[in-house]
């Protein structure tokens, strides 16, 4: 029991920079980019966002065609050993991060909702995460968000915590909805 906390403890410090609650409050709370960009660098301000997800270090691939944003997670291990070789991050932590609290569910909605808050100009979102012999994937753009919440996306932008993160995000149920809603398992 103490060596699988212990390996849960290190691949989150690993995976995810250790970022404590009040800093990620801040980092939600941050204002979206609303710049005149080009093409490039829309797309590098994506990869950016991309990489400031739950699990970012294992995203294999980010798109952008128009105003939709495409984010491939890496299907395995060696994936993420090929755009990671200097982690020191174990196949066995990879596995126990996505193995534990609903960890999928969590990252594809909460990545897909936040890009389109942090980057004005992704009006769709599709995020695939392939683990193990299923391929996870959600697929949705603002008006459909918008009517699943009942509420327009300034106004889920403005009340993040309250409209979207703790009812669709933290709560089990909410999650369960939210996926079935726009998520598929294949």
């Amino acid at each position: 029991m103490k060596l699988k906390l212990l390996t849960f403890t290190l691949l989150s410090a690993t995976l995810f920079s250790c970022a404590n609650r009040e800093e990620i409050k801040k980092y939600n709370e941050s204002e979206p980019v609303n710049k005149t960009l080009t093409t490039d660098s829309k797309l590098e301000d994506l990869k950016t966002e991309a990489s400031r997800l739950r699990a970012g270090g294992s995203i294999k691939t980010v798109e952008l065609v128009g105003e939709k944003a495409t984010i491939t997670y890496v299907a395995n291990y060696t994936e993420y050993k090929g755009i990671n070789p200097q982690s020191s991050l174990t196949e066995e932590q990879l596995k126990a991060y996505w193995e534990t609290g609903d960890a999928i569910h969590k990252a594809l909605i909460d990545g897909s909702v936040r890009i389109m808050r942090k980057l004005d100009f992704v009006n769709e979102v599709d995020i695939i995460l392939p683990y193990q012999n299923n391929v996870y994937e959600i697929s949705l753009n603002k008006p459909e968000l918008e009517k699943f919440i009942g509420s327009d996306f300034e106004t889920i932008v403005n009340n993040w915590e309250k409209t979207f993160y703790d009812p669709y995000v933290y709560t089990k149920e909410g999650r369960k909805a939210f996926f079935e809603k726009f998520g598929t398992e294949k």
